[in-house]
């Protein structure tokens, strides 16, 4: 290909639709008209010779060659952005937007103070949380998809990749007051395998870390329930008979839910959390600043 051929805007506009996943909303992200973003994409498409994005009825769909290009273009335009502003970045001034892949819990702990400390310095900078789910968050990671994610351990980088420990999460056991078990204060294991299970769990799959544990003493449980979010889950557990295995701050704050706090009869390691972000963007002062705030933030959890 004729590198003459490429204008850098195309670049920025195919970044754009990459990021944003619909036109309307990449064209607000670089100041552009929708009918100027279409355009540019026609001339991409002719370039690529492939359609590179589909559209649905929520907007558009990344084609295999598309995917492809995603990373080495941002890579690209960043390079470029460095090149000429290595240094300069302006949180009053900034309306960037960072994608993060967290957990819910997760970000009730984190998310409060960011949002404060956006309020005062960074008015105009956007997050956008995604869930920590069955999608390969480091291909994700690397398609410029998504900007940040901060995972516990068991989540392994690898060389392009970059992260930072944030902070430690112990595990404890959550019953009802009025459970059968709940006037213990210590369960067996063989107690703690033979209840009924309440799980919270993004991809509604009932196997987690627990299960492991277990079977490697030859025990299995019976999950009787899965739930997408912590919100329900006091409840749940107020009004029933089975077991949540869940970190001790967010038990901590369901004491006032009526419910009983109790040692894992497992031994378990803490869930050591980090922020991992792509190598490519390490030099970045916008996401690198970012990334500051919630270490920072970490340091006080």
């Amino acid at each position: 290909m004729n590198i003459a051929l490429v204008n850098l805007n195309l670049l920025v506009v195919f970044d754009a639709v990459m990021r944003e996943k619909n036109v309307t909303r990449a064209s607000k992200r670089i100041g552009m008209t929708q009918p100027a973003v279409s355009n540019a994409l026609n001339r991409l498409r002719h370039l690529a010779k492939d359609d590179l994005f589909v559209r649905t009825s929520e907007g558009v769909v990344p084609t295999a060659r598309a995917i492809s290009l995603g990373p080495p273009i941002r890579q690209a335009i960043s390079l470029v952005e460095n090149a000429f502003d290595p240094t300069s970045f302006e949180p009053k001034k900034s309306s960037d937007t960072f994608n993060i892949a967290i957990s819910n819990y997760t970000a009730s702990i984190i998310f409060p103070k960011l949002a404060e400390i956006l309020e005062q310095k960074a008015p105009n900078i956007n997050i956008r949380s995604k869930q920590l789910g069955d999608v390969d968050l480091l291909k994700e990671l690397e398609a410029a998809n998504i900007d940040f994610i901060i995972a516990g351990q068991q989540l392994i980088e690898g060389k392009k990749f970059m992260s930072a420990s944030l902070y430690e999460e112990e595990f404890v056991c959550v019953v009802g007051k009025n459970h059968p078990l709940g006037n213990k204060n210590k369960l067996t294991i063989k107690e703690f395998a033979g209840a009924k299970h309440l799980m919270v769990t993004t991809t509604g799959k009932a196997l987690g870390f627990i299960d492991y544990l277990l079977d490697l003493k030859g025990l299995k449980r019976r999950v009787a329930m899965t739930v997408n979010q912590f919100l329900v889950a006091p409840s749940i557990i107020r009004k029933s008979n089975m077991i949540l295995t869940c970190s001790k701050r967010v038990a901590e704050r369901f004491k006032l839910e009526k419910v009983k706090i109790l040692p894992i009869p497992l031994i378990t390691e803490t869930l050591k959390l980090k922020i991992i972000w792509h190598k490519r963007a390490d030099s970045n002062p916008g996401n690198k600043w970012i990334r500051e705030q919630i270490i920072d933030i970490s340091k006080n959890i």
